[in-house]
């Protein structure tokens, strides 16, 4: 009998907290953290033992995304990769500088696979040591609305983001996600 009850009670559990294919709003966090955590990356980096140095001020949109400034990524005091948001225009564009390699950074990202239209405000890390994202910030906006930021850390490796809405302020595990 025990064993009954405690199979009822599992099936119960998995059943309640299984993901409903399709969903993706920022309210059901199944659906929408696996779109956050399939995200992505900006910058691709050796390992998440980095350091970020502004080496020239960093300056907001009025959307929150940064217009102005330059960020180094160093490892072991050498620098990894700049990202170069410009001039101020307010192009959704920033230059990054990887390997040698300059290339765009598109800050205004829309997928036809996701019903957001997303900003990065600052650019997602990821590390070749980490299964995850290890830095970076977008806000999500259905059309001009906005519905939520996401925070991916500060460049240490673990499986945490956090999500902000206007009701909540969540921590989440980007885990069993992808």
């Amino acid at each position: 009998m025990k064993k009954v009850v405690l199979s009822a009670a599992v099936l119960a559990v998995v059943g309640f907290t299984s993901c409903e294919k399709g969903t993706t709003s920022p309210g059901n966090v199944c659906g929408f953290t696996q779109e956050v955590a399939n995200e992505d990356a900006s910058l691709r980096l050796a390992n998440s033992g980095y350091t970020t140095d502004v080496t020239r001020q960093l300056v907001s949109s009025d959307e929150g995304h940064y217009t102005e400034g330059t960020i180094e990524y160093r490892i072991d005091g050498k620098v990894e990769a700049v990202v170069d948001f410009g001039d101020g225009t307010q192009d959704f564009v920033a230059t990054k500088t990887e390997d040698g390699q300059t290339s765009s950074i598109d800050l205004k990202q829309s997928k036809k696979s996701s019903k957001y239209k997303k900003i990065i405000v600052k650019p997602l890390v990821k590390t070749v040591d980490c299964d995850y994202i290890v830095e970076g910030i977008i806000k999500y906006f259905e059309g001009k609305k906005w519905v939520a930021t996401i925070d991916y850390g500060d460049g240490t490796c673990d499986e945490w983001a956090t999500k902000k809405t206007a009701d909540d302020f969540t921590k989440f595990s980007l885990a069993k996600k992808k």
